[in-house]
């Protein structure tokens, strides 16, 4: 098993591209098809990205990112000190049931980042928002879930 961490302040100029960077070596490192990187890799800045915007108002405060390779999973947990949300609790039936024209623009990720994951996962626990994203492992026990694709 291989874990890793990285605590990074919401603030730093290249949030996006550190949090990219940290899961594209788990990816790798588990052996992730490219299709099941690039939804894991949306989904963790979907909910990186709405913890410093919404979660932290733009003010200061800090991401902690988990990542953990066993035998048949990656499993990735980003924990904060915001307020409490729960992502699985957001609702875009309202925004989706709007002619497209008349839509405001984002609102979307959660809904598309979450779906792709195999498993997504939230709690609050001891004061803190915790996610969970999990991709299967291909040869894994349900390697052809949502995320991933079985070949052969």
């Amino acid at each position: 098993m291989l874990a890793c961490r990285l605590r990074i302040d919401v603030q730093h100029a290249s949030l996006p591209g550190v949090v990219a960077d940290f899961i594209e070596v788990l990816a790798d490192e588990a052996g992730l098809t490219s299709r099941q990187a690039y939804w894991l890799r949306l989904a963790t800045d979907e909910i990186t990205t709405n913890i410093a915007q919404h979660g932290y108002r733009g003010g200061a405060g800090v991401v902690e990112l988990s990542g953990e390779i066993g035998n048949d999973r990656l499993r990735v947990s980003i924990e904060d000190d915001a307020p409490p949300f729960d992502p699985a609790g957001y609702d875009p039936a309202p925004r989706l049931a709007l002619p497209p024209a008349q839509r405001d623009i984002g609102g979307y990720g959660l809904l598309l980042a979450m779906g792709k994951v195999d498993e997504f996962h939230y709690e609050y626990v001891g004061g803190r928002n915790r996610n969970t994203l999990i991709m299967r492992l291909l040869g894994g026990e349900n390697a052809d879930g949502p995320g991933g694709c079985r070949t052969g």
